[in-house]
This record gives structure tokens, sequence and C-alpha cells, in this order.
């Protein structure tokens, strides 16, 4: 049964879109957000989970004994390194609505970045080959930009260039380093001429990170001081012309 409740818990990782990954090295860590969507390993009793009502740490065998009677009864919540992987997991009951549609809502718009705040700490793996951490980017105004993906139903034209006109103002001298994050893997279609001609530099396969910062709506527009704190979280399809403000004031 404790086979089967793994299996159960692996299936669940897959479909919550969950990554798990434990004790690898940063090379391999970066090498994975290049490469892997949504994809985990098999939990098993290294995995780190703390019982929320006791604050205690349980283990893998523990919590297969709780979902035992029912595996819908509670959720495993992830809190995401600066790799946008699990680093370890927080065991909750689930809400009566969750328990009967067994979906499972781990963004909360509340702990959202927000103005005045550090930004929490990131290690983003770009399709440049290049590796941007925040710690090294301090001196510097970082814009991250979250989008689904790059297909053409959820990115077009019109909002390339809405992107690039915001920007525009501020390509000469210390520009703004630009991060597109996106949930999707690099469709087949866009090679590196095409990518070279977006607003950012793609990030692919950072679904974690949008879970990190409990993204919910796209595009979002994270607009990261030159201290490394958070200048402003723009939302929505009117955050182009807020965020060409924002600039005029962080850039200067």
């Amino acid at each position: 049964m404790i086979a089967y409740k793994q299996l159960f818990l692996t299936t669940f990782l897959i479909t919550t879109g969950t990554i798990c990954q434990a004790q690898v090295s940063i090379q391999k860590q970066v090498a994975i957000q290049k490469t892997v969507v949504r994809t985990n390993r098999q939990t098993d009793d290294t995995t780190p989970i703390t019982n929320q009502a006791t604050g205690k740490r349980i283990t893998m065998e523990d919590y297969s004994q709780l979902t035992k009677a029912d595996p819908f009864a509670y959720h495993l919540v992830p809190e995401y390194n600066e790799y946008g992987l699990p680093a370890f997991y927080t065991m909750r009951p689930a809400t009566p609505e969750e328990h009967e549609t067994h979906r499972f809502r781990d963004r909360d718009p509340a702990k959202q970045p927000k103005a005045g705040q550090q930004i929490a700490p990131f290690v983003l793996a770009g399709s440049d080959g290049k590796t941007y951490k925040s710690a090294e980017l301090l001196g510097k105004v970082v814009i991250l930009s979250f989008w689904i993906s790059l297909d053409k139903s959820l990115w077009d034209d019109k909002q390339s260039a809405d992107l690039a006109n915001a920007l525009r103002p501020y390509l000469a001298g210390t520009a703004p380093v630009v991060l597109g994050v996106l949930n999707s893997e690099q469709p087949k279609e866009a090679d590196e001429t095409a990518l070279k001609k977006l607003p950012f530099t793609p990030i692919f396969n950072a679904y974690g990170f949008h879970n990190k910062y409990h993204i919910t709506t796209t595009p979002t527009f994270v607009v990261i001081d030159k201290t490394g704190k958070v200048a402003a979280n723009l939302q929505g399809a009117g955050s182009f012309d807020k965020l060409k403000q924002v600039l005029a004031t962080v850039t200067q």
C-alpha cells in the first residue's frame, strides 16, 4: 500500500506541475530548469515534509498512513528555492472545495512580490546560454515578465510591440535586464534568430517560478530596482503603459 501511495503522490505531483529535486549540484539544477517541464522524482523518506498542524517533520510513510483512507484529505504545499524547485513540503488539510474537486491551488496573490520588498532570490537559465542570478544583478534594473507560452494563441505581435515600445526609451546606456519567464518549453519553430527578436530573454520551463512568486495573471511585470528591491508589480493589459512610467523612475 505504501508503494501505491508513493505512486499516487508521484502522479499527483506531475498533474500539479510540481518539480521535485533533492540535493543536486548548482550546475545540475540549472540544467534541469533548461530541459525539464513539470517533471518530478518520486519522493521518499528523505523528502522534507512538515505537518502544518504540529510543526513536526513527518516521513513519506506517515503521509501514506494519513491518506490511506482518503487520498484527498491532505495536500502537500511546496516551498520553492532559488532554482524554482521545491526545497521542502508542508502538509495541510484539504479545503472542502479541494476535497470535492481534487484540484489544489497553491498560488496566493497576497504572497506575490510587493513594492519595497527584497525580491526572493532566483537563478534563471536563459535561452541565450547565460545564467541570471539575482545576487549578481545588483546595480541593474531587472524586469521579470511572466508569460504562459510563445504559442501564437498566448503571445502575439501586439504584445511584443507594446512591450518593445515600453522599453524603447530605456535601451541606451544601462538598459534594464528583461527576462521572459515562461511556463512552457521552447517552441520547435522558434530558432535562435527568432528568439533574439523578442523584447526579452526567454526563460523556458520556468513553471516553478510562476509558483514561487504566486503569479496568477499574465502578463505580469515585476520590476526590480538596482538594490534588489521590488519597485512595482504590474499586471494585465494596462501594465505596458505603467511599466514605462515605473522605468522612468528606477532607471535614473
